[in-house]
């Protein structure tokens, strides 16, 4: 009799992400190891090898598959052509998924550094911005409107980090000041737009 093969279960994977959030949410950064993570959702560790080969592909893993579901959940404004809503579903994705907003753009697992797809991701991610403020401006050039980007970007990140870390100075008001930063952020960019 032929033994059995043992196949990985799709199931576990995201019960590993799932348990390597909840870990990092809770324990902070020092208890996010692969023997922690497996017992949280589990599984071996040997589970957790097998699908992300170790703690570096963990933190890959939360990296790409935050994106793809902060890109879903900004895709809606983009599609509208309306750059304010983008800005709100962006804190608004934050604030629903705080842990992957940290470890996204907080590095908060500090000692690994998001290997080269990671980053190719998120770099991916960002060009989905630029194109979104060419579109509202398409007279600038592609240079311009990535700088564009990166101020917008730059902008809406300091607000939200500031708030998701606890350090606003006027937490009872963090959404009415991060409406009137992003109208004063946009201003300037949408002025164009309104005087075609």
């Amino acid at each position: 009799m032929a033994a059995a093969v043992s196949t990985p279960i799709p199931d576990q994977r995201q019960a590993i992400l799932d348990a390597a959030l909840a870990v990092l949410a809770r324990d902070g950064e020092a208890a996010f190891t692969v023997r922690r993570i497996a017992e949280e959702a589990g599984c071996s560790t040997t589970g957790v090898y097998t699908w992300f080969g170790g703690k570096a592909g963990l933190v890959d893993a939360i990296f790409i598959d935050g994106f793809e579901s902060f890109d879903a959940a900004l895709a809606p404004a983009y599609a509208s052509g309306d750059v304010g809503a983008s800005g709100r579903a962006y804190r608004r994705w934050a604030l629903d998924n705080p842990t992957r907003f940290l470890v996204m753009f907080g590095r908060a697992v500090p000692d690994v550094l998001p290997g080269d797809a990671a980053l190719e991701r998120g770099y991916e991610s960002f060009r989905r911005l630029v194109e979104h403020v060419h579109a509202i401006r398409p007279e600038l050039s592609e240079d311009e409107a990535f700088d564009w980007a990166y101020h917008v970007n730059a902008t809406v990140h300091g607000y939200v980090l500031t708030e998701l870390t606890g350090m606003s100075t006027a937490p009872d008001r963090a959404e009415e000041l991060y409406e009137l930063g992003l109208r004063r952020l946009l201003e300037p960019l949408l002025r164009a737009t309104d005087e075609d």
